[in-house]
C-alpha cells in the first residue's frame, strides 16, 4: 500500500487485536462451532476498528450477513467476502478476497469426506475470484490462512499441513497490496448487498478508510466519481 508503514502496522496491531480477543472466547468456551467463531471474528472488526482513526485514516466497519434463512454451507460460495476501500493522498483502492472458514486443529484427523467438501468450496470460490482463502480456526494454532489453489492442488490432508500464512501476516500483504482482487468492488455507493449475493458469500465485512471528518456516506460517494 504505498509503503505507508505507519499505517499498515497499524492496523495489523488492531488485526491481531481481533484474533486475540475471538480465540479467547473460543478457548473459554463462549464460542463453539464454526459459524458462530465466523460472526464473532467479522464483529470483532467492527468493534475494534470501526469509527476510529488509525495513522490519519478514519475507518468505517460494515458487515452484512444473508438473511434469507438459508442454513445449508452449500448454497455459498464462501463464508465470507472482505472488502476494502481507501481514500487517501488522492489515491484510491477497491479490492477484496472470499473465504471458506474451517474449524480444525492440527492434531485432528481431517477425513477424506470433509476434504472432498472443502475441495468443492475451494472450487466454488476460485469460479469467482482467485483471491480465495481458507481461514482454519484451531486452539493449538490460532488463526491461519491458507489459499485455495493450495486446497485443489494438495493431496487428502489435514489443511494445516499445507502453505499457510498467520492471519496478522496475511491481513498485512492484504494491506500492502500484494493480495486481493481489484475486480471485488461495488457498482455503486449503494451496493454492499449486490456484492455479497454476486459472489455468493453467506457474510460481507467492509473496511473503509477515507482522510478528514467527512461523514461515510459524502466520502464514498466521492469514491464512484
Amino acid at each position: 500500500m504505498f509503503n505507508n508503514k505507519k499505517l499498515v502496522k497499524s492496523l495489523v496491531k488492531k488485526i491481531a487485536q481481533v484474533e486475540r480477543e475471538t480465540l479467547e472466547a473460543f478457548r473459554d468456551g463462549r464460542v463453539e462451532q464454526e459459524p458462530a467463531l465466523t460472526d464473532r471474528l467479522l464483529g470483532k472488526m467492527e468493534s475494534v476498528l470501526n469509527n476510529k482513526r488509525i495513522a490519519g485514516i478514519k475507518w468505517t466497519v460494515k458487515t452484512l450477513t444473508d438473511r434469507g434463512g438459508r442454513s445449508q454451507e452449500s448454497i455459498f460460495g464462501a463464508d465470507f467476502m472482505a472488502a476494502l476501500e481507501l481514500s487517501m493522498d488522492g489515491f484510491h483502492i477497491r479490492k477484496g478476497f472470499l473465504v471458506q472458514s474451517k474449524l480444525v486443529e492440527p492434531s485432528h484427523t481431517f477425513t477424506k469426506r470433509e476434504f472432498a467438501i472443502l475441495k468443492d468450496q475451494c472450487k466454488k470460490m476460485l469460479d469467482f475470484s482467485p483471491a480465495s482463502f481458507v481461514f482454519l480456526y484451531s486452539q493449538q494454532s490460532g488463526i491461519v490462512v491458507v489459499p485455495a489453489t493450495e486446497i485443489l492442488a494438495s493431496r487428502e490432508c489435514n489443511p494445516h499441513e499445507l502453505t499457510s500464512k498467520t492471519m496478522a501476516a496475511f491481513y498485512q500483504e492484504h494491506f500492502e497490496c500484494f493480495i486481493g482482487d481489484p475486480g471485488i468492488r461495488r457498482a455503486n455507493p449503494q451496493g454492499l448487498e449486490d456484492l455479497r449475493q454476486r459472489y455468493e458469500a453467506e457474510r460481507l465485512v467492509l473496511f473503509y478508510g477515507s482522510e478528514g471528518d467527512e461523514s461515510y456516506d459524502a466520502v464514498q460517494l466521492n469514491l464512484f466519481e
